[in-house]
């Protein structure tokens, strides 16, 4: 089980009742997206790689909305996003990566993913995925 690698990064609840999982091996990545979810008043989990979030969704854990990167550890984003998908996951996955090429992209929405954005995520980035699937 890899409960270990999941973890809650805000204990207050929201008054929105919000939920996100970022899926990324990067811990500073996550500490950045940590912030900008927090200021937003979004109760954030983190999966440090694919298999943790799909055993996540599988212990029956729901989000608002999945941010995933790309290349991780154990599984891959695309592999995960396949997963999530075959699991009957209706979430919006946004894809996030350093890699810009169409080539990635494609893979990642043929994987199931919702959108593709290109990393760094922003502030401004992070508030037009939010707003776009109405979390804000």
């Amino acid at each position: 089980m890899f409960c270990s690698s999941i973890r809650m990064a805000n204990s207050a609840v929201s008054s929105r009742g919000r939920r996100a999982l970022v899926v990324e091996d990067n811990a500073i990545i996550r500490v950045v997206v940590r912030k900008l979810m927090k200021e937003q008043g979004i109760v954030l989990e983190e999966a440090e790689n694919g298999k943790a979030a799909v055993e996540s969704v599988k212990d029956g854990k729901s989000y608002d909305l999945i941010l995933m990167d790309r290349e991780m550890s154990v599984m891959d984003g695309h592999e995960a996003t396949k997963q999530l998908r075959l699991l009957g996951v209706k979430t919006p996955i946004v894809a996030l990566s350093a890699d810009s090429q169409q080539c990635d992209r494609d893979l990642f929405l043929r994987a199931g993913a919702d959108e593709f954005v290109e990393k760094p995520l922003t502030k401004d980035k992070l508030a037009g995925i939010l707003s776009k699937y109405g979390l804000q």
